[in-house]
């Protein structure tokens, strides 16, 4: 039997998160972790087999375009839709008429994504407690890293402005400062809501315990709320939505283990 074009779709997000365990059980030195990835895996490609038995899932993996990673060189922030279909669907604005770094104004836009659409729809899967409540935590840390961008992006402005030579070397120090602050708790933060909402999902698609509405669609009340992204989908495809966004966020900023630096000054 022919796959509908929902199979195809999954598939091809179960692939994606597969390729992720599979990088963690060649990467990871932890054994209790390699070991948890297996476990994992396991449970993707038997979701596969059962989506597409006969072969029949693993005959469209392989002979699809859409199969293998699309992700290439980044040129400009105008540009991010080519090589990140997902992430391309939310606004990628720069976080200040002068900032200049891609990796930051994709951050940038990604947290403005999170708080104006995302928050607000995946606020209406209803989920169990211990998981409502960790959900509910992620935006007093989003409000710290929209705290952070706002002093960056004055701090961009203020050195594009300053005359004396001392204080541009001043203000360009603090920037790289604030910029590298900045890639090291955001990226911290995707990594963070990316396990989180990977392990929804999964519960979803698994017919688990943890979602309550998992076959209800997204409904948003337009009189209190601007009209969202996610109105009418399905609490299915917000949650796989949502993961293939945070991933090729992830891919698309290639964060780097940074060291925290402790001295944050405006």
């Amino acid at each position: 039997m022919p796959l509908s074009e929902d199979q195809k779709t999954e598939l091809l997000t179960l692939q994606k998160l597969s390729r992720q365990y599979e990088g963690i059980i060649r990467t990871s030195r932890n054994i209790e972790q390699q070991n948890k990835a297996k476990i994992e895996l396991k449970k993707i490609r038997d979701k596969i087999e059962s989506i597409g038995g006969s072969g029949e899932a693993e005959r469209f993996l392989q002979g699809t375009p859409s199969a293998a990673p699309a992700y290439g060189k980044k040129k400009s922030i105008d540009d991010i839709g080519e090589t990140y279909p997902t992430l391309g669907k939310m606004p990628m604005v720069k976080i200040s008429p002068n900032s200049d770094e891609i990796e930051i104004n994709i951050l940038g836009s990604v947290l403005n994504a999170w708080e104006n659409t995302f928050y607000p729809a995946l606020g209406k899967i209803k989920l169990d407690f211990a998981l409502s409540a960790e959900r509910d935590s992620h935006f007093a840390v989003l409000e710290g890293l929209k705290r952070q961008m706002k002093i960056l992006a004055e701090t961009i402005e203020d050195a594009t402005r300053a005359v004396r030579e001392d204080s541009k070397v001043q203000l360009r120090d603090m920037r790289t400062r604030q910029q590298r602050q900045f890639m090291f708790d955001g990226g911290t933060f995707l990594k963070k809501i990316h396990e989180f909402w990977r392990s929804v999902y999964e519960d979803i698609q698994s017919n688990g315990p943890k979602c309550f509405n998992k076959d209800d669609s997204i409904q948003i009340d337009t009189r209190l709320e601007a009209t969202n992204f996610f109105q009418g989908k399905s609490v299915r495809e917000a949650a796989r939505f949502t993961v293939m966004f945070l991933h090729e966020a992830i891919e698309a900023l290639n964060l780097p283990d940074l060291p925290v630096d402790k001295n944050k000054q405006r």
